[in-house]
């Protein structure tokens, strides 16, 4: 600054000096090049005059010249012009070796400051290289010693210069290295020096990007005529909206000033102006500095300064070093409590900002200066969030911007940071980290200007980095990599209300403590954690790619919740309204609870309890499908292919390959009935059989309400199928459920050894509800087939079954008294259990009178044939045919479901002893409970033809009560002897009998009842 101070001074005296010294009567163009010459010799550059010259001597003389230019040192353009210089001169005082200059006038000069691509200034040439470290040092507190003493200047206290007046002039600071110019004109000066070492004054005006500027400079004596130092300066800048002062001493040594500083007024935004661009809001409104400043060739130091801006305590020091290949800039700033709200402009409208992504962004900033910042503060206030104790280290070298945030807390929640712009490249590279915990949420949303419905506290440790000139260049090359915790959050207004049946508590996420991190941009995020919804804890975690929300697409995710209630896993894609497609695996132990929970309940019902699936599902607004998806529900498995349509009813369209298809939860159960049915009473087969029937089931309401819970097509294969313990093997089946109503249709079925088709139709929507089964089974093994189906044990072989059979009624009671149809059956190649029916006819005894006794022995037989028809629960057959190789039975009879009791009449044949079937003596009947009946005798037959019965049962092999006639065919007549054989036998036994204490009366009177029938009485 000095340098150029003085440069400019030696300028116009040379000109002065050279217009005088030229000898006055010499030609204009002689005085043009003369000039020229005497001025590129005394400074160095090149010089231009190429404006007319005037010399006069009388009255008074005066001299000018007018386009007068002076080259810079980098030999590129001019750094110094004029319009023109004029000055008088009074002969009078030459004649004593004073000199006296009057009306010295400069008009349009321009100064230009330039610095070239390769950061040489056109004043001062090529700089100084920094040192390594000089960044480091740019913060200092005192200022650097003199290193040079004021050249002596003589004569000058014989020169006098009375007015000289800037007109119009021009300063031009340009850095071709950053593109950046600044320009200062409407320079007008006005200064009054009566003698050159004496006082004197600078007033004038200039203009700074808009802004008007005055300038008062006033200038004491200098204690030394010799030498130019130790000049006392007072300089005030105005402004509307302040000022500012300094106070000091100019060219002390190698200081161009020393002094302190002033500034205050009512609107720093004002004051300043161009010169800092502030915004208009209220903390840059009054403001009050001071402070000690020092000025040298090389730099600008603020040893402190202290004062308040808005009302905001500042204290600090600076060093700005501009005698460097780029200047630089130390400085320590401390700041009080800074509420960010005074200092902020208003809010606007956002302009034209939708095309500010792809304007380029001026980094050039960063290449005017270094900069090396100590940066604290008390207090930054953003609405509700408060940052204190905030340290910060900026350094900025060679357009590489560093800043770090070695100490922060906000609310509460330390933290720290850096960021770092490297701006060398065409492409300026950004990168950083930021590292918080304990974070109030909603206070930094309102930091970032933004509100969400999310409370709790977060944490964050992320490095970032990205490259571009633009908005949208450094948006799409975004990188980044880290965690974020959140801790006992709380998300609001989730908007899943509708979607679980109008539950406000849906749209509420509690208890929320997870941590997502995420290795780049590039790769998905990953979130562990817990959260609470709708009164249940989920353990989360979940991979996401969520780069596609920036375009609108779905977004890849795979997701794991567990509760429970429910455990969820998905592999696939999602948006943002929850809908999606991928691989999905859910369990739930039951899922008519799930679906209440989740707004779809059922009405109550049995069955739909433990469920699963696993496999490939698309689920959108109003439906959830799957592919080729494994699942289980209560003891049924499959996989299956189909839809679940929501809205109203559910509706299940599919089609199903069920390894197990078990029906038995959603069949008609009383609600309450105890487990086993009314087996009848404990009365044996030879006591009559004790106990009545079972009453054909309780009277408790039948539940079909598993029907209503949802609608439902199917097309389905199962390896097996169970109906309680109706047992069925591999089948084809369609079913159909709509309101309440089931149809069913078994194309194929394998069930016991054998096959068969069937429909059942129930209806449970009707106010009685209905049912109706129709099957035709063949080839099917009778005993496990009747076991399962009827808990019927006593037949066995391969039997084929045909049966229409309908009913109605509201409780299992119901339903069997109005059970109605018809059916068939045919057994053949085998055995009736519990009983050897030729034996047993065989062996008529008393005992067999009252029943013959259930056994371990079996009846074989070779076919069983029969039709029934139902009516009311009752089963009447006419036609029963039982037929082996010993034996043949024939009846009828009916079985009573609703009391569970039998009553048949069969007449049976039995092989005599040459192997011949013949009619038995007495028709056999079967009576009483159906679980436990009598099998006996009709003991009727034989009292009405006793002899005809004895020869019969003879010739079968057989003893009728075990008596030895003698060879007495038990004829009704005969001898005496016989008769007398007959008495005395009677009387023989008579006395056996008396004899026999412990016989049972029953069997006895029997006995009597025979012999005296048989011995004629």
């Amino acid at each position: 600054m000095k340098k150029i101070l003085i440069g400019l001074a030696v300028v116009v005296i040379l000109i002065v000096g050279a217009l005088f010294a030229l000898p006055l009567f010499i030609p204009s163009e002689t005085v043009r090049a003369e000039l020229i010459a005497r001025l590129e010799d005394a400074t160095g550059r090149d010089v231009r005059i190429d404006g007319p010259i005037s010399i006069s001597v009388l009255p008074t003389a005066s001299l000018s010249a007018g386009g007068v230019g002076l080259g810079g040192l980098t030999g590129k353009g001019e750094a110094f012009s004029v319009e023109s210089v004029s000055f008088g001169l009074s002969l009078l005082p030459l004649i004593g070796g004073n000199v006296e200059i009057n009306a010295l006038t400069i008009a349009g000069p321009r100064i230009v400051y330039e610095i070239d691509e390769n950061g040489v200034s056109n004043w001062d040439g090529p700089p100084p290289a920094n040192a390594a470290d000089s960044i480091e040092d740019l913060i200092a507190t005192e200022p650097a010693a003199p290193e040079a003493t004021a050249e002596v200047i003589t004569g000058l206290d014989k020169l006098s210069i009375g007015r000289v007046t800037v007109v119009d002039g021009t300063f031009v600071y340009r850095d071709r290295q950053s593109g950046t110019e600044e320009v200062v004109e409407g320079v007008n000066l006005t200064m009054d020096m009566p003698k050159i070492t004496g006082p004197g004054s600078v007033d004038g005006t200039f203009r700074y990007l808009g802004t008007e500027y005055k300038v008062a400079l006033e200038v004491g004596e200098r204690a030394s005529a010799e030498r130019f130092e130790r000049i006392p300066v007072g300089l005030t800048l105005s402004a509307d909206g302040g000022s500012a002062t300094l106070d000091g001493t100019a060219f002390d040594g190698d200081t161009l000033f020393a002094g302190a500083f002033t500034g205050k007024g009512d609107s720093l935004r004002n004051f300043l102006g161009g010169f800092a661009g502030l915004p208009d809001a209220p903390g840059y409104a009054a403001f009050a500095l001071d402070g000690k400043l020092v000025v040298t060739p090389s730099d600008v130091l603020v040893e402190s300064f202290q004062g308040t801006v808005g009302g905001v305590p500042v204290t600090g020091g600076l060093r700005a070093a501009y005698d460097r290949v780029r200047p630089g800039i130390g400085m320590k700033l401390a700041l009080g409590k800074v509420d960010l709200a005074q200092f902020s402009p208003p809010a606007s409208d956002g302009g034209n900002a939708g095309t500010a992504g792809s304007e380029p962004i001026d980094f050039s900033m960063l290449g005017l200066f270094d900069a090396n910042i100590d940066f604290t503060a008390e207090e930054i206030v953003s609405g509700d969030m408060a940052a204190r104790n905030l340290g910060m280290d900026v350094k900025l070298t060679d357009r590489v911007l560093e800043a770090g945030i070695r100490s922060i807390e906000i609310n509460g929640a330390p933290g720290s940071g850096k960021i770092a712009i490297d701006a060398r490249a065409a492409e300026p590279t950004i990168s950083g980290a930021v590292k918080m915990s304990g974070v109030d949420i909603p206070a930094v949303l309102a930091l970032a200007g933004q509100s969400a419905p999310v409370t709790g506290t977060a944490g964050m440790d992320i490095t970032f980095s990205t490259k571009g000139a633009t908005s949208n260049a450094l948006a799409s090359n975004l990188q980044a990599g880290g965690s974020v915790t959140l801790t006992k959050a709380r998300v609001t207004g989730l908007d899943l209300a509708d979607m679980v049946g109008g539950d406000a508590s849906a749209n509420t996420l509690d208890d929320i403590d997870i941590t997502t991190s995420f290795a780049s941009l590039t790769s998905p995020m990953k979130a562990e954690g817990s959260v609470t919804w709708r009164g249940t804890r989920f353990a989360i975690a979940a991979n996401v790619d969520a780069r596609p929300l920036l375009l609108g697409r779905d977004v890849p995710v795979t997701f794991n919740a567990k509760s429970d209630r429910v455990s969820i896993g998905f592999d696939g894609a999602a948006s943002l309204d929850g809908l999606g497609a991928g691989r999905i695996s859910l369990s739930t132990g039951s899922l008519r609870d799930l679906l209440a929970w989740i707004g779809q309940p059922l009405e109550a019902g049995r069955g739909l309890k433990a469920f699963s699936i696993a496999g490939n599902v698309k689920l959108t607004a109003d439906s959830f499908s799957f592919d080729n998806a494994a699942f289980t529900l209560d003891k049924s498995s499959g996989v299956g292919t189909g839809t679940l349509a929501f809205g109203g009813k559910p509706t299940l369209t599919a089609g199903l390959n069920m390894k197990i298809l078990d029906v038995s939860p959603y069949l008609a159960t009383p609600k309450n009935a105890a487990s086993g049915g009314g087996g009848g009473g404990s009365g044996g087969g030879g006591s009559g059989g004790g106990g009545s029937g079972g009453g054909g089931g309780g009277d408790e309401p039948i539940d079909f309400s598993g029907l209503k819970a949802m609608d439902a097509n199917l097309n389905l294969k199962a390896e097996s199928i169970l109906a309680n313990a109706i047992k069925i093997g591999p089948s084809a089946l369609t079913i159909k459920i709509a309101g309440g109503r089931l149809d069913a249709n078994l194309s194929q079925m394998a069930l016991y050894s054998g096959s068969g088709t069937g429909a059942i139709a129930i209806d449970g929507a009707a106010k009685t509800p209905a049912i109706g089964a129709s099957f035709r089974l063949a080839g099917v093994d009778a005993l496990a087939f009747l076991s399962d189906a009827m808990n019927f044990k006593r037949i066995e072989g391969t039997g084929s079954f045909a049966f229409d059979l309908k009913a109605s009624g509201n409780t299992q009671s119901a339903l069997t008294r109005s059970l109605s149809g018809n059916g068939s059956m045919d057994v053949s190649n085998g055995a009736i259990r519990g009983v050897n029916i030729p034996k047993m006819l065989q062996t008529l005894s008393v005992q067999s009178v009252l029943g013959w006794q259930p056994s371990n022995d079996k009846t074989a037989f070779d076919k069983v044939g029969a039709t029934f028809t139902i009516d009311q629960g009752i089963v009447t057959n006419r036609d029963l045919l039982v037929s082996g190789k010993q034996f043949q039975l024939a009846g009828a009879g009916t079985i009573n479901l609703p009391v569970e009791t039998i009553s048949y009449r069969l007449n049976a044949k039995v092989a005599n002893k040459n192997g011949k079937l013949q009619d038995f003596a007495a028709p056999v009947l079967i009576e009483g409970p159906l679980a436990k009946p009598k099998i006996y005798p009709d003991v009727q037959g034989i009292l009405q033809n006793p002899s005809g019965a004895i020869n019969q049962i003879e010739e079968i092999g057989g003893n009728l009560l075990g008596l030895d006639q003698g060879g007495n065919k038990g004829g009704g007549g005969g001898s005496n002897k016989a008769q007398d054989d007959g008495k005395s036998g009677g009387k023989k036994n008579n006395k056996k009998k008396d004899g026999n204490k412990s016989a049972d009366p029953t069997s006895q009177g029997v006995q009597d009842l025979i012999n005296g029938v048989i011995g004629g009485q």
